[in-house]
């Protein structure tokens, strides 16, 4: 006989817990809340001996479309509707008798949370059985209800637990609300950036920060071409010419930058950056000594005859390795979005470069990915990522080499020759691969680094990042 009250309580705390508060003024009145619905419907369902409930307005409380879940035994959980409810309350209560000994429901703690037309409720509820000698019973109840057309209706009811001394519920850690129910309207962005930040909160989202500030160290070493050489002797005027061979140059850089960026829509951050380079270069020079005797005008010296100097017939070979310094300034933008968990970037940026023997030097950068992010806990999300890189490098560079023209049979040009020079640079592979990850520490802290492999071209970035 217990199971089956315990059996019946069930199907009564369901139904009372999801159908609201209607037959009372009070739940029409404007300043009432779901709680007081609950409160005043456990009233309702409350009887005396020799009497029963108003069914009628119980089902007033439940909305057409409601769901209720009528047993909690793992074994036969069973859904039904509004009025098929109410039918097998009726049903149960009438079989098994209960009009003749009662029932009082009294709610212990009422915890909900409002989110505008939205409340989830949890209930604890303890139920006692005037007319019988049996224990109290207490259950917790967990009930959605609609703020429909002016008035709070159930719309979906399940029980948790029933049995004795279970104590107030912290299982969704809602505040207890009993009267002056605060509406909770949604989280609202209130920083100026990024534009449209609301509509993308409003559909369950979140956003980064808005700002940030990082510092980024770069290391890179890479292959670059030489093209439209001018040279000329002895402090003459530079000329076009193309007797000189730079093949297997190459240059290594370190950068370290100081970047500030900002999210101007949910989907678009803008950057700017400040850099201090420092590098060198491995530029291997190689003249035919014949194009060098055509070049001084004295070309026709090597005929091929018993006088011949040797520098025609000789390869003359330089080697220097120039150092250079510079500051460049970045500015760029990064599209972003995603997918559940995985995400695609597309950084865009254009660097320009002072050096310090006076030239300038310009890169335009696009660095396609794509990733996943992995939660990791309370150590943050992980990101990581595969993708390329497009990179665009030109510059003029100047200098001068020296060649060993002792023994060349030509007293003119002395044991040695000076050569001036002006060549324009350009990397040589535009694009490689890059593989990385993106460590949000927290939503503040982030530390990224990232490998770039493949063709002529390596290199290694690094960032850490402070957002605010």
């Amino acid at each position: 006989m217990t199971i089956t009250f315990l059996r019946l309580f069930a199907l009564l705390a369901l139904c009372v817990s999801a159908s609201g508060y209607s037959n009372a003024a009070s739940v029409n009145d404007a300043n009432s809340g779901p709680d007081d619905v609950i409160a005043e419907f456990y009233r309702l369902m409350s009887f005396e001996a020799g009497s029963r409930p108003d069914y009628a307005a119980v089902r007033s409380l439940l909305s057409d479309d409601a769901a209720i879940l009528l047993s909690a035994q793992p074994e036969n959980v069973e859904l039904a509707g509004a009025d098929e409810s109410i039918q097998r309350i009726r049903q149960q209560i009438d079989e098994l008798g209960f009009e003749d000994f009662g029932l009082k429901f009294t709610p212990r703690d009422i915890n909900c949370r409002i989110n505008v037309t939205t409340a989830y409720c949890v209930t604890v509820v303890e139920v006692e059985y005037p007319g019988l000698d049996a224990s109290p019973v207490t259950s917790t109840d967990l009930t959605t209800l609609e703020l429909r057309q002016g008035r709070w209706l159930a719309t979906s009811s399940a029980l948790f637990v029933t049995v004795p001394d279970v104590a107030p519920p912290s299982i969704l850690s809602y505040p207890v609300i009993r009267k002056d129910v605060t509406r909770v309207t949604g989280r609202k962005w209130d920083r100026p950036l990024p534009f449209m930040a609301q509509k993308v909160i409003d559909l369950g989202y979140d956003l980064p920060k808005p700002f940030g500030i990082s510092i980024i160290p770069v290391v890179m070493r890479q292959d670059m071409n030489l093209d439209n050489l001018a040279i000329s002797l002895t402090d003459g005027p530079l000329q076009d010419i193309d007797i000189v061979d730079f093949d297997g140059t190459s240059v290594e850089s370190n950068t370290l930058q100081f970047k500030l960026d900002a999210w101007l829509f949910p989907f678009m951050n803008v950057f700017a950056s400040f850099g201090l380079l420092d590098g060198s270069a491995n530029v291997p020079v190689v003249v035919q000594g014949v194009d060098l005797m055509n070049y001084v005008g004295l070309g026709a010296r090597c005929d091929g005859g018993l006088l011949e100097p040797n520098l025609c017939q000789r390869t003359l070979v330089a080697e220097f390795k120039p150092e250079y310094k510079g500051e460049s300034y970045t500015v760029g933008f990064t599209l972003a979005t995603g997918w559940k968990k995985m995400f695609v970037a597309l950084p865009v940026s254009h660097t320009w470069t002072n050096l310090d023997d006076g030239k300038e030097a310009e890169a335009f950068n696009v660095s396609p990915r794509i990733g996943v992010n992995s939660d990791i806990g309370s150590w943050g999300i992980m990101s990581t990522f595969i993708g390329a890189t497009y990179l665009d490098s030109t510059n003029q560079v100047t200098g001068a080499f020296t060649f060993d023209t002792s023994d060349s049979g030509v007293p003119e040009l002395g044991d040695t020759v000076t050569v001036d020079y002006e060549v324009d640079q350009s990397n040589k592979d535009k694009w490689n691969y890059l593989i990385g990850f993106n460590w949000n520490i927290s939503r503040r802290w982030s530390a990224q680094a990232e490998a770039g492999f493949g063709g002529s071209r390596s290199n290694f970035i690094s960032s850490f990042t402070y957002r605010y």
